[in-house]
């Protein structure tokens, strides 16, 4: 069995563990910040279980990720599965049996530390190591630009 494939990044923002909370748990909110995402739609349900698919794009190409959330504690947790992903409206290649990814957030009234974390399980070895050589790269500029926008929104 493959190892999961951890990728995290954290940062400090000036503003209320609220404050924050209100915009990354807010799914018409991710565009603003998750560069990962043009827009997200809630197709049903809400707190844990609940549906969205998020658009986005993979270089060139449009991305529609089919997310389930897993955990949600306000203030503190917003996690979710990935279902199914499609780039161009097609089954996108499979290269992880297994995709998550969570917000988490500490702090207070005043300031928050916000940890964005993508955990991922390789379908294989080969996978693993392409997904290690060129994927956590991309993730983690990912989740810099995200952070540096959030902190851009939150200011």
């Amino acid at each position: 069995m493959s190892q999961v494939i951890e990728v995290m990044r954290e940062t400090r923002v000036p503003a209320g563990i609220d404050t924050v909370w209100a915009v990354v748990s807010d799914a018409g909110r991710a565009a603003d910040w998750f560069d990962f995402a043009d827009r997200t739609e809630v197709r049903s349900g809400d707190g844990v279980g609940q549906l969205r698919t998020q658009h986005g794009h993979w270089g060139r190409r449009r991305s529609e990720v089919d997310q389930e959330i897993t955990e949600c504690v306000p203030g503190k947790v917003l996690a979710w599965r990935h279902v199914a992903e499609r780039i161009d409206g097609r089954p996108a290649p499979k290269f992880a049996t297994r995709t998550e990814f969570r917000i988490e957030l500490d702090g207070d009234a005043e300031t928050t530390t916000v940890r964005l974390r993508s955990l991922q399980t390789p379908g294989g070895p080969v996978k693993g190591w392409l997904m290690r050589r060129v994927g956590t790269k991309d993730i983690e500029r990912n989740m810099d630009r995200s952070l540096e926008r959030l902190a851009g929104v939150l200011s």
